[in-house]
């Protein structure tokens, strides 16, 4: 990569980490650090969404924002007002990539999704009770060459001995992303199950705009296990985003499996829509729908999660109606 493409795109994401740790406390109790990997591999092919790595911090379980740095502070005024038992704020890089589903050709294929790499620094704030719960998400990333997918996909394919990718020649254009996500979860109703667990039922709203993407979906949680209450809202649609559910859980452990489904409408997709060195003939699929089954257990000092991802087609011409992704998480208490 050319220093120039470095020096351009380097300026947006230095800010931001800047101001991210400026407006860290220096002295924060019970915050954790976490881990996650999206990996297609569960499905046995490359292709659409490939692959991503995050890695977060997060603040510990405070009433309010008053312990939080300025911009955190700045961050949480663009939530409604609720009462809340506990606010949370925090940090991630998250760094994401697409191909098409055959990664050996050095060659355009205009009817087959791009390929295309994204890094991203993003801030956190949420407010939650039992029964309502209010998240956001501030977004600055780079798609295109200076994302460093190309290399990454790269090393990790060298080293587990899977296909050379060979097409990133042709991947989306560098341009820095921009992005704004609320998201907001209400309980219908809790109850009692078996052997002192619960279950709960809720409905949510995630809405995203931006410049990467535009989409808003409404959706559908049902969960099923312990200290339910106490982490309601924890879950979410936001790409990337881990909850806290160490702060609930008591040193024999809380677990809790769960299936949420959703459907939306998208508006633009800069992983379709950005522009290549070759004229494409896709166009987005804006009906999306996204289904995630999974588990997690969690101790007073880690948690681990698992899921599976479902996920429609996101252009019109894919001859595949779904695709999936795994994800493992995991978070250490400081």
């Amino acid at each position: 990569m050319s220093q120039k493409y470095l020096n351009a795109f380097s300026v947006p994401i230095t800010t931001l980490t800047s101001v991210l740790l400026v407006s860290v406390p220096l002295k924060v109790s019970a915050e954790q650090i976490y881990f996650s990997f999206d990996n297609d591999v569960i499905i046995g092919a490359d292709g659409d969404y490939s692959s991503g790595f995050v890695v977060g911090w997060q603040s510990s379980m405070e009433q309010d924002f008053s312990n939080a740095g300025s911009f955190f502070q700045l961050q949480s005024a663009l939530m409604f007002p609720q009462q809340s038992e506990q606010s949370l704020h925090g940090a991630k890089m998250y760094s994401r990539m697409w191909t098409p589903t055959e990664i050996a050709y050095d060659y355009p294929q205009p009817n087959e999704r791009p390929y295309a790499g994204l890094l991203e620094l993003e801030s956190f704030t949420g407010q939650f009770s039992s029964s309502l719960a209010q998240k956001n998400w501030l977004t600055l990333g780079v798609m295109g060459p200076a994302s460093f997918a190309e290399e990454l996909q790269t090393v990790v394919h060298k080293i587990t001995g899977s296909t050379t990718p060979k097409g990133w020649d042709y991947q989306i254009e560098n341009q820095v992303t921009f992005q704004l996500a609320y998201e907001v979860d209400a309980l219908l109703n809790r109850w009692q199950a078996f052997d002192n667990s619960e279950w709960d039922i809720s409905v949510f709203n995630h809405t995203m705009a931006g410049n990467f993407r535009s989409q808003s979906s409404v959706g559908l949680t049902l969960r099923w296990g312990d200290d339910l209450a106490e982490t309601f809202g924890q879950l979410s649609s936001q790409a990337g985003h881990m909850g806290n559910y160490t702060s609930a859980a008591n040193r024999y452990g809380s677990w809790q499996a769960y299936l949420r489904m959703q459907a939306g409408y998208r508006f633009n997709d800069l992983t379709i829509e950005g522009d290549l060195p070759y004229d494409s003939s896709l166009t987005i699929e804006h009906q999306q729908a996204q289904a995630n089954l999974g588990v997690i257990w969690a101790f007073p000092t880690w948690s681990v999660s698992w899921s599976f991802n479902f996920y429609s087609k996101e252009y019109e011409s894919d001859v595949d109606d779904w695709h999936g992704y795994g994800v493992i998480s995991y978070t250490k208490v400081l």
